[in-house]
């Protein structure tokens, strides 16, 4: 009990005044969203009825709303302020999934996930905000770590409810949709406890519509950033499947690869971020994901010709890789997100930033499952120089996001201290 005492003492440290309030109203968030994601397509398909093909579809939809939804959502909180539009925003999905019990066809579906999906997408660029508007500069990159680890302890609770429910079946797998509407109402109550921030009065500089998508600099290390996002495409779809139809190995072992990883960015989140709280620490943090995203690639290829117990071995070493890779590249995100949002813009440039995310959401599972299907140890050679080519193009984007910002009186130097 002292040890794990120790560890929340240790690991939750950066999480004081505001940042605690944000620290429940994230942990609230993560078991609905848990409870939900875990069981969204047993719910879909046994209780709403629908076709499994049709829900992939319009979870697809849901994602790719977030490329207008992220942006848009980010521009108004530097205008409105990211607390009272997160408030609004939390209970209107709070209500976008009380209608859910209603969906039983496809042209209910579609309309419902495709709101859903904006308003969580979009919801997203108003918590990190808000994290750059309450949280101490130097407290923000290990407070977003212990938030994320948290995250996690959160979104694992809200899994193993889930379970309990669809095992319990019938009616009470109708709780799924309605369980995730009472954790953001409760998520919003949350945010009416946060300091109400300052809203900067508009400026001359920020007539420009749509800045930080026309700022080219920037929009290059988005690309970078999704490339090296793709890990988690690869955790989440790549190494399952390819567990499942390598025929090597049990296919119980998939489990296990979600509760080492969940494990692992508990424990560890909050020491790999350390360091990335400037510029050129978190483009160190970047290229080192990168590498050992390409390495664990490479694991995948000789496991896929070796024998059983060798290659139970290399997958396993994979894992660990990918999933180090997550933890360097998460804390690579949080100081680039920061870093590189300019005072005046900080909701519109993190808004953007964060359609990294949303890129490898839609497009990351359909790329990493093409290559491993259908070109087996080739695909994963394949992904191997996606990986390399993000190492590659993230510290010039970063360079000379930095260098532009500089040039406009939005000082940003790669080293902020020391």
């Amino acid at each position: 009990m002292s040890v794990l005492l120790s560890f929340v003492r240790n690991n939750y440290a950066s999480l004081h005044g505001p940042a605690r309030t944000l620290a429940v109203l994230h942990f609230v968030d993560s078991l609905g969203g848990g409870m939900f994601i875990s069981g969204s397509t047993v719910y879909f398909v046994v209780v709403a009825g629908l076709p499994p093909a049709q829900v992939g579809l319009g979870l697809s939809l849901a994602g790719l709303t977030g490329f207008v939804s992220s942006v848009l959502m980010g521009m108004a909180a530097d205008r409105v302020g990211p607390r009272r539009l997160l408030f609004v925003t939390l209970l209107a999905i709070a209500g976008a999934y009380c209608l859910y019990p209603a969906v039983g066809s496809l042209p209910a579906f579609f309309p419902v996930v495709g709101l859903i999906g904006a308003l969580e997408w979009g919801s997203g660029p108003l918590f990190h905000t808000l994290i750059m508007e309450l949280v101490p500069e130097d407290d923000r990159v290990s407070a977003r770590a212990a938030l994320r680890s948290l995250f996690n302890v959160g979104f694992s609770v809200g899994a193993l409810a889930a379970a309990a429910l669809i095992g319990a079946g019938g009616s009470a797998m109708r709780a799924l949709p309605l369980g995730n509407a009472l954790s953001f109402l409760l998520a919003a109550g949350l945010v009416l406890r946060l300091p109400a921030g300052h809203v900067a009065p508009p400026k001359a500089e920020r007539v420009s519509r749509f800045r930080a998508l026309r700022d080219t600099s920037f929009l290059s290390v988005i690309g970078a950033s999704s490339l090296l996002a793709l890990h988690s495409a690869v955790l989440l779809v790549g190494i399952p499947l390819w567990l499942a139809t390598s025929g090597k190995l049990p296919r119980s072992l998939i489990p296990v690869v979600f509760v080492l990883n969940t494990v692992l960015v508990v424990l560890l989140q909050v020491k790999c971020a350390k360091g990335s709280e400037t510029l050129e620490g978190a483009v160190g943090a970047a290229r080192r994901a990168g590498l050992i995203s390409a390495a664990g690639c490479l694991a995948l290829v000789v496991g896929s010709i070796t024998t059983a117990w060798v290659a139970g071995v290399f997958a396993l070493t994979a894992v660990l890789l990918f999933t180090f890779a997550e933890l360097w590249q998460s804390s690579s995100v949080f100081g680039l997100g920061f870093g590189l949002a300019p005072e005046s813009a900080k909701g519109e440039y993190l808004g953007a930033f964060h359609l990294h995310v949303v890129v490898q959401a839609t497009v990351g599972p359909a790329l990493v499952s093409f290559l491993v299907i259908h070109h087996g140890s080739f695909g994963w050679l394949a992904m191997c120089l996606v990986f390399l080519a993000g190492t590659a193009a993230v510290r010039p984007a970063v360079r000379w996001t930095a260098g532009r910002n500089r040039l406009t009186a939005a000082p940003v130097p790669m080293v902020r201290h020391g």
